[in-house]
Parts: structure tokens; C-alpha cells; sequence
């Protein structure tokens, strides 16, 4: 097997960076249609929601808010590979984003996973009252 050159771990690593911004915004798209859908149910729906609806879709919110913490950590570790490569073939101009919290999708995740729990414990509360 041939060890391979710069150029193409370079390329392997963009394209999965490109790979996993996608997806990281992908979640994003699914995370608004499931607010506005919900913000329909809501709207047609007299009187509040019941426990079961608030528990799907709580936990709609932190399965969404996970992944995208998790995607965030596959892009900073390609991120570490391909600023590597990158300047192995003289490219300098890879941005730093190590740090987490300077990203949007933390801060997304973050409000996803906070949101789905509060909904998580109102079901709750209704289920047990």
C-alpha cells in the first residue's frame, strides 16, 4: 500500500470538513422545521399540548442538540488534520477553531438541549399531576 501524499490527506480533509458542515447545518434546517411544526400543533391546538406531544418533542430537541455537539467535535478534530496538510503543502490560511464557544452550532446546541429538557420536565410534571 502507498503511503499518501499531502495533496490528498489535504483534500480528504476538506472534503470531509465540507462533509460535516453540511450536516451541521442539515440539523440546523431540521431544528426549525421542528419548531415551526410544533408552533403549528400549538397554534391549532386548544388548550396546552399533551404530555406525550411535549415529551416527543422534547426529546426530538435532545437528539438534535446532541448531534450537532457532536458533529461540532468531528469538525474541530478534522479541523486539527487538515491544518496540518494544509501546511505541509504551504496553504497557512486554515482558521483556527479549536475553541468551541467561538462557533454558532455550540451556542445552538446549547439552546436545543436546554429547550428539550425543559419541555422533557413539563411532560412530566402533566404526565405525574
Amino acid at each position: 500500500m502507498s503511503e499518501e501524499t499531502p495533496l490528498e490527506v489535504y483534500r480528504q480533509r476538506y472534503e470531509t470538513f465540507r462533509h460535516l458542515d453540511k450536516l451541521r447545518w442539515q440539523m440546523l434546517q431540521i431544528l426549525v422545521a421542528i419548531g415551526t411544526a410544533t408552533a403549528l400543533v400549538l397554534r391549532a391546538t386548544p388548550g396546552a399540548p399533551e404530555w406525550w406531544f411535549s415529551t416527543l418533542i422534547g426529546g426530538s430537541l435532545i437528539l438534535i442538540g446532541w448531534v450537532i455537539e457532536k458533529i461540532n467535535q468531528g469538525v474541530r478534530m478534522n479541523q486539527t488534520a487538515l491544518k496540518k496538510a494544509a501546511e505541509l503543502i504551504g496553504d497557512t490560511d486554515i482558521p483556527d477553531i479549536s475553541n468551541k464557544w467561538k462557533a454558532s452550532s455550540t451556542y445552538i446546541s446549547i439552546a436545543a438541549l436546554t429547550l428539550g429538557a425543559i419541555m422533557i420536565l413539563q411532560a412530566a410534571q402533566k404526565f405525574f399531576s
